[in-house]
């Protein structure tokens, strides 16, 4: 009979910690007779009951974030959702008689991983990752692979302890049905293991890699990135990119200068030896807290055609000093590949594209219509004729960020 049972991402199961219970969502529902699923530790490797004695068909991972950072949890995983990443320890402890390799999660993972090593892809066993968010409930954290496993050191209550430490990657996928668990742990042959499950556990086996990337929403087509062409969003933008190079960059400056939301300063640097730098400026958190975040920032005037990619934020990456925060602003777009690398690496970089100057413009009522109001506009362009001595001094306090 085919079960209905499936796990979802980010979703609570209920764990009564009984293999009978009728609304166990965890242990009844993934256990077979002779799988060695039972209320165990955190590292609960699921058996072939068929084939391949001694090799593992699945393995169900638990963290209990109940006890994470406690002095009786000598270790702590990490869940990294966001990027698709896990980091899991084994289960080993301080003991006078058992090794590494002795204590039987970790044996399941080492095995796992030289199935890994070998590309047997048939044997190389699917992980569900589960958090223990209070006494009888659990989350799913989705369907994983090992990429890589290391034998490193912890410390038990004062004493060290040699430990292996798992690298999970999350795949992108949203559910995991039960039934497809059990036909692996009930399969016969190599053959009924290879092409079936999820889609991205196939692609797994195929040789390609679909990471969860929970961020991927916030990555924006060009289409959002710029106002449509034949509108009077895109001709406030025509007229942005219609200004001199410099005439742009004082022209950012006077915007970011008029946002009152967050108390700041901000100056143009003058066009030689400036760092690398258009403007630079700080934020300043109000009291109590009181506390000042330096900021950098490239204003780049490109036609709508020509996109920001990755090696233009690398570049203003590199030539942040510690602290420090990036801003790229730009009339065109940031490409896919841009935008993921600020995502993926954590950049603590803000990515401005055309259409975001335009309703920064409206907001602050320097534009109304099609039209930039002439006397802002002019405003602006002095400024970028204006000779720089304040702006120098500014500038010459960050020498050693100068190139």
């Amino acid at each position: 009979m085919t079960s209905l049972h499936r796990y979802r991402l980010g979703h609570d199961f209920r764990d009564s910690g009984s293999l009978k219970a009728d609304d166990d969502q965890f242990l009844s529902w993934i256990n077979l007779p002779g799988s060695g699923m039972r209320n165990m530790g955190g590292i609960r490797p699921l058996k072939f009951t068929a084939i391949e004695p001694g090799v593992t068909a699945a393995i169900v991972l638990v963290t209990d974030e109940r006890s994470a950072g406690s002095a009786s949890n000598p270790w702590d995983d990490l869940v990294d959702l966001p990027h698709g990443r896990i980091v899991y320890w084994g289960d080993a402890k301080f003991d006078l008689k058992r090794t590494v390799d002795q204590f039987p999660g970790n044996r399941a993972l080492r095995d796992a991983f030289n199935q890994v090593l070998d590309s047997q892809v048939a044997f190389v066993p699917p992980i569900l990752h589960f958090s223990k968010r209070a006494t009888g409930v659990l989350r799913f954290n989705g369907l994983c692979v090992l990429d890589r496993l290391e034998l490193t050191w912890f410390e038990d209550h004062g004493r060290p302890v040699r430990n292996y430490r798992a690298h999970l990657t999350i795949l992108d996928e949203e559910f995991v049905e039960v039934d497809w668990v059990h036909s692996r742990m009930t399969a016969r042959s190599a053959s009924e293991l290879v092409g079936r499950g999820p889609d991205s556990w196939r692609r797994y086996q195929d040789g390609v890699v679909d990471r969860l990337r929970v961020w991927a929403p916030q990555v924006r087509p060009p289409t959002s990135q710029l106002p449509q062409i034949g509108t009077s969003d895109a001709g406030l933008l025509d007229q942005l990119i219609q200004l001199t190079p410099t005439g742009f960059e004082a022209a950012v400056v006077s915007l970011f200068g008029e946002l009152d939301e967050v108390r700041h300063n901000i100056t143009r640097t003058r066009p030689t030896a400036d760092g690398g730098f258009d403007f630079i400026g700080s934020f300043t958190l109000p009291p109590p807290i009181q506390y000042e975040i330096p900021f950098r920032g490239e204003a780049k005037r490109y036609a709508r055609t020509t996109p920001v990619g990755p090696k233009d934020i690398s570049r203003l990456v590199a030539r942040l000093g510690r602290g420090q925060y990036g801003i790229f602003v730009t009339t065109s777009y940031f490409t896919r590949q841009a935008q993921e690398e600020v995502l993926e690496d954590r950049y603590p970089t803000s990515l401005v594209a055309g259409a975001d100057l335009v309703r920064i413009m409206r907001e602050l009522r320097v534009a109304r219509g099609g039209q930039i109001s002439a006397a802002w506009l002019r405003s602006a362009e002095s400024e970028a004729l204006r000779p720089v001595a304040g702006m120098r001094r500014a500038a010459e306090a960050q020498a050693p960020y100068e190139t």
